[in-house]
């Protein structure tokens, strides 16, 4: 009977464990859905090289998918005719920091905001980029929230 008992709470404890799994729970007993990574990644381009390679991935926080963190590797790229793509990484930047997300005039906008002790960025201060679909994000101007006119050459899109 002692057996049956023991097996019955193990039994009822896998259960309310697997009623929850792939999600976070709570103290209070109620699981909000787990927010898988986010990676996108593209070519945009710069003034003074003939690319920059952008790998971001998002992390977010479950605050109603408004707030999380963010590494960005930054890859300046020049012509290179002995590699296979043509072009090849000559300075590599990292970055991390917290992002946001804001609503503005109708449109959703991530707003990246680097650590103040990542020394090894390309560039400081802000990134924002406009959420143009579920896969593809469009850098914009920080201060404006402008889109470029060429809005495919600054996309990056969902690669994860």
């Amino acid at each position: 009977m002692k057996k049956m008992i023991y097996f019955a709470a193990a039994a009822l404890s896998m259960v309310s464990m697997a009623a929850c799994s792939g999600n976070k729970c709570g103290g209070d007993g109620k699981c909000a859905p787990a927010i898988p990574d986010e990676v996108y990644a593209g070519i945009l381009p710069v003034a003074d090289a003939d690319g920059m390679s952008y790998t971001l991935r998002l992390d977010y926080d479950d605050k109603g998918n408004k707030v999380g963190d963010y590494d960005l590797t930054e890859q300046v790229l020049v012509s290179d005719s002995t590699n296979f793509l043509g072009l090849t990484p000559s300075a590599t930047f990292l970055s991390e920091g917290d992002f946001t997300v804001v609503e503005k005039d109708g449109n959703k906008y991530l707003k990246l905001v680097k650590d103040v002790k990542d020394s090894n960025a390309a560039a400081s201060g802000t990134l924002t980029f406009l959420v143009a679909s579920d896969s593809t994000l469009v850098m914009v101007n920080d201060v404006t929230m402008e889109t470029p006119t060429d809005v495919a050459a600054y996309t990056l899109k969902m690669v994860k």
